[in-house]
């Protein structure tokens, strides 16, 4: 019998935990999740009860460990000094990263559990640039302006929390954005068909469309996913956008971006 994977993951963090001294704080952090697992909808759920991102500071893998994404991502020159908005947190893990170089960081996040990972996790770390926000991102609201929003895999959620079309997503992301700001967008499963299902960004050639009417496509590239073998991920195409007014045009062909593994 095959051994969960979330089993083998948490065997591995017990003893990264071990080794950095933060199996307490491990510890606490999962009881989060259980209280998740009994409290929330389980179609809203994630990772088998796992943390989904993982936080190489804590000893948590996860399953998309944030060190290894932003290593491709490479966008640690948009993140200095700026005030970054991160849509859809989840357990504030990549918050926590983001902290480092940015002046602020607001995380919103529908789920209570996952925000109270957040919290403890930046209190443990010290992180005082970080407010975290409890709501769903359609009716999020603030006066203020960011220099950079993040959007991983956040425009069409797979649990069905969020699904305003994607040029509507667009303009909203647009209302929180200062002149000049950063889109940091990965996508959803860009090998799809395209029709439009939940988790399905097939269409990504008319999406850059919509998404070129207001941002400038400065660079993109695909980045690896961490478990192929472990869980049903793939691999994403991750954008870097920035809002300009009349932004030029980029050429964009879906079947040439999938095979680009670099900038």
């Amino acid at each position: 019998m095959e051994i969960p994977y979330s089993v083998r993951l948490s065997f591995f963090d017990f003893w990264k935990g071990l080794f950095k001294g933060t199996l307490f704080i491990q510890k606490r952090l999962r009881g989060h999740l259980k209280e998740q697992q009994k409290n929330w909808p389980k179609k809203q759920q994630y990772s088998q009860g796992y943390f989904y991102q993982g936080l190489e500071e804590l000893g948590i893998t996860g399953l998309k460990p944030t060190g290894f994404r932003f290593k491709q991502y490479a966008i640690d020159e948009e993140l200095k000094g700026a005030d970054v908005l991160d849509i859809g947190s989840n357990c504030g893990f990549v918050s926590a990263y983001c902290s480092r170089l940015a002046k602020s960081v607001t995380a919103v996040e529908l789920n209570p559990f996952l925000n109270k990972v957040a919290k403890d996790t930046a209190r443990y770390l010290k992180r005082d640039n970080i407010e975290f926000i409890e709501s769903d991102f359609s009716v999020f609201a603030t006066d203020k302006k960011f220099d950079v929003v993040l959007s991983f895999s956040n425009h069409h959620t797979i649990d069905g929390n969020l699904n305003m079309g994607f040029e509507n997503y667009m303009k909203r992301l647009v209302s929180f954005l200062k002149p000049g700001g950063y889109l940091l967008f990965e996508s959803h499963n860009v090998f799809g068909p395209g029709a439009g299902n939940v988790g399905d960004d097939g269409d990504m050639d008319e999406k850059i469309k919509i998404m070129n009417t207001y941002f400038a496509i400065e660079r993109y590239r695909m980045v690896n996913c961490y478990m192929r073998h472990m869980v049903d991920d793939v691999d994403k195409l991750f954008i870097v956008a920035r809002l300009v007014d009349n932004p030029p045009k980029t050429e964009f062909r879906l079947e040439q971006a999938i095979r680009r593994y670099h900038y």
